[in-house]
């Protein structure tokens, strides 16, 4: 553990940084709600007034501003340093620096197409970010659609000059990494002209570019693009129009009313919640992203002004484009040329042939897939109830009726991916760099990891009335029974009995919170099956048992995500349910034949308390997740108990290369699940009958657990609420066997 200009370093690997000086967040019980309909009728009488008093507070803060300026002394500004995994805006520009769990490979220029180009963190977000989870840095420099292709290619380059000598000044982005520029659709055709050098391309950009992605390269005309253009939009008799809505529009941006409007959708945003629409709310926010969006507006009337003085289509077009690039696309530059079947405005096969004989077969690939030409635009929409997304619902087992259209078309996106993917240098090997301390998240709450399919079933399962309170009440019974069979036949973890794994249990409680008088027991017990569970109904006596056959399967890192994982029960009270899901699969097959009647309910019953099961688990995933704090040592865990490693050489650590290889699995399933016909969708429906399954499916369950620890959520955690661990409980991670021992790079620590 180590101090850096008032931050804590948590881990090489990651790169991330806490906040050491900040005081511990000390969470509130919440007061209680009002009926939804008494919120609903408040919510609605207070937002006439919500919205006026922002507008006034709005104009009132403009004259403050002024003032502000006037007085402001300049201030030297320090390099921006963006976090990693996460989106942040470097010099107006979209950055996304790699995932802290990948080695960076390259630097990617990303320009979008027409209108979408505007603001590409959002409209391109899945495609960048799944590249960002492989290694890539993306600078996504944003394109406000104009006729003139010649201003668009100079703007686009001086603004990635900008924001790349920032982030190197910085020290965040190495400036050995190689650059490549990667467009679509307009943004195609114009990283083509930002290649051949066009006048205003900085030097210092070529210089560094080497290669090029295009995808759906685009040439085409508005007049053959658009039907009716010349005989609608761009007739003489409009413009005058064209100037007047193009000044209205200008009138509007520059009044208060914008600025309302992030409160008008924070009020909505509380309205939706309040009816149950949790996924709704989550996709509204709370009105600050609203600003991110108004490029897309910002753009228009710039168009219609051109429109207005007689612009009716693009420059430079047709025979002058290509003339530019037949002279002066460089004959040595890599290129690849992606292109989708039956894409309507795909102009691929004309620059195929104009590059074939410049290129050579060594430089120039050309690769045919299967999609529309929005394929890299699609963000799959969540779940309005719930948030829930298509791949959480498929490791539950839960699909919608969507799904299998979400999934054809993610199946899509990912081929797009693998295939940019491709175009970039293989990472040297290295081994990872170990985290050299673990921190706890201070005031850590349950739902601030919480799965939501988790959230959702027990939803289900809460609108069975007297259930709960029965299960409690029958597990109480046996509960002086269980704890003596353990403590007669067990061995009880403890500063004299395994000393390193009750160190290992104090700290993954320390990690989440989990205040001394709720922690369990720990019980080992001799067993060959590797296996370990957890019981936590009365909250007196809370125990985890870890089977023998575990700790010969897993070294010591593992070890403990197991008993984080575990530990996840008790932090998400999952300990009721769990005991009414093990005592109906024991209880139905051992019913007397008279009451054997009430198989069919009780079976309906234990199918809902199996999908709880496999959505609980998801979030003891996490809990693991947020003890390793680095995703390779659950996953690891993971791969091991699905046949990855036999307890003759368990202790050793696996390799990275077979971990990733267990998350491709997961990608093959999913182009065999976007093959399958219904009838053969009824199949693996029957196949997979019988007994509801109490854990997903292994591969999917790995693959969610590396989503979220790429995700924003996880890292905020970490980088916000991150405080050191008592001294005690430190440990040197450099001692603990690592599960990967190739080719992540390492981070220096300051």
């Amino acid at each position: 553990m180590s101090l850096s200009h008032g931050q804590l370093v948590l881990s090489k690997s990651t790169s991330q940084h806490v906040q050491a000086s900040q005081p511990r967040q000390i969470q509130t019980l919440p007061k209680p709600q009002p009926p939804v309909r008494q919120r609903w009728s408040v919510a609605l009488t207070l937002t006439p007034c919500v919205l006026l008093g922002q507008r006034r507070s709005a104009r009132h803060c403009r004259v403050s501003r002024r003032s502000e300026i006037i007085a402001t002394v300049p201030v030297v500004e320090e390099p921006p340093c963006p976090s990693p995994g996460r989106w942040s805006t470097v010099k107006d520009v979209p950055v996304l620096r790699p995932s802290p769990n990948s080695s960076p490979r390259a630097v990617v220029h990303f320009i979008g197409g027409a209108f979408f180009g505007a603001v590409p963190q959002w409209t391109y977000r899945s495609f960048l970010s799944e590249l960002g989870r492989r290694g890539i840095w993306v600078i996504a420099t944003p394109l406000l659609t104009s006729f003139d292709h010649l201003k668009l290619a100079k703007e686009a380059t001086e603004a990635f000059e900008k924001t790349y000598a920032e982030l190197v000044r910085g020290g965040s982005l190495d400036s050995t990494l190689p650059v490549y520029g990667v467009g679509h659709s307009m943004g195609a055709l114009l990283s083509a002209l930002i290649a051949c050098r066009t006048e205003g391309v900085p030097a210092t950009y070529s210089e560094r570019l080497q290669g090029q992605t295009l995808l759906c390269y685009n040439s085409q005309s508005l007049a053959g693009a658009v039907p009716g253009w010349r005989e609608l939009w761009a007739r003489e008799e409009f413009r005058p129009t064209f100037r007047n809505l193009a000044e209205l529009l200008d009138a509007g941006a520059e009044s208060g009313v914008p600025e309302v409007l992030p409160e008008l959708v924070h009020v909505a945003s509380l309205l939706v919640r309040s009816a149950g629409l949790e996924g709704l709310a989550n996709t509204l926010g709370d009105g600050s992203r609203l600003s991110e969006f108004q490029p897309l507006l910002l753009q228009v009337p710039p168009l219609l002004k051109d429109l207005a003085k007689g612009v009716d289509d693009f420059a430079p077009l047709g025979s002058d484009l290509y003339s530019c690039l037949e002279a002066d696309y460089p004959s040595n530059l890599p290129v690849k040329l992606v292109k989708f079947a039956g894409d309507a405005f795909d102009s691929t096969p004309r620059l195929e042939g104009l590059l074939k004989g410049r290129q050579g077969g060594a430089l120039l690939e050309v690769v045919e897939l299967t999609g529309s030409h929005i394929t890299a635009n699609f963000n799959e929409p969540l779940d309005l109830r719930d948030g829930t997304d298509m791949l959480g619902r498929a490791a539950l087992g839960a699909e919608g009726p969507m799904d299998a259209a979400l999934w054809r078309v993610s199946s899509e996106l990912l081929s797009l991916v693998k295939t940019v993917q491709s175009f970039f240098p293989v990472p040297a090997d290295s081994e990872i760099a170990k985290a050299e301390a673990i921190v706890r998240i201070g005031g850590l709450q349950a739902d601030d990891f919480r799965h939501p399919l988790d959230r959702r079933q027990t939803q289900v399962l809460d609108r069975l009335p007297g259930l709960s309170a029965a299960v409690r009440q029958v597990v109480s019974l046996a509960d002086l029974a269980i704890y003596q069979d353990n403590i007669s036949s067990s061995v009880l973890v403890g500063e004299r009995q395994y000393p390193k794994l009750n160190t290992m249990l104090r700290r993954a409680c320390a990690v989440l919170d989990i205040p001394k008088d709720r922690q369990p027991e720990l019980y080992i017990r001799q067993n060959p099956i590797p296996n370990a569970y957890t019981l936590a109904v009365q909250t007196d006596r809370p125990f985890i048992v870890v089977r023998t056959g575990l700790l010969d399967l897993m070294d010591d890192a593992e070890v403990e995500a197991v008993i984080a994982h575990e530990l996840g029960h008790l932090k998400c009270d999952h300990g009721t349910w769990l005991s009414a899901a093990n005592i109906l699969v024991l209880g139905t097959s051992l019913l007397p034949l008279p009451a054997r009647v009430l198989r069919p309910l009780l079976e309906r019953l234990q199918e809902d308390l199996g999908a709880w099961q496999r959505a609980a688990e998801l979030s003891c995933d996490r809990a693991a997740l947020l003890v390793a704090q680095e995703p390779w040592v659950p996953l690891s865990a993971m791969l091991k108990l699905s046949g990855g490693a036999s307890s003759k050489n368990g202790g050793q650590a696996l390799k990275l290369q077979q971990i990733e290889a267990f998350l491709e699995q997961a990608d093959r399933y999913d182009e065999a699940r976007a093959k399958e016909s219904q009838l053969q969708a009824m199949l693996r429906s029957t196949l997979g009958g019988g007994r509801p399954r109490t854990h997903p499916m292994p591969v999917l369950r790995a693959r969610e657990i590396r989503r979220w620890a790429d995700s924003e959520e996880f890292l905020q955690l970490l980088q916000e609420r991150g405080m050191p661990l008592p001294t005690e409980l430190l440990c040197d991670k450099e001692k603990l066997p690592l599960p990967v021992t190739d080719y992540l790079s390492q981070v220096e620590v300051p």
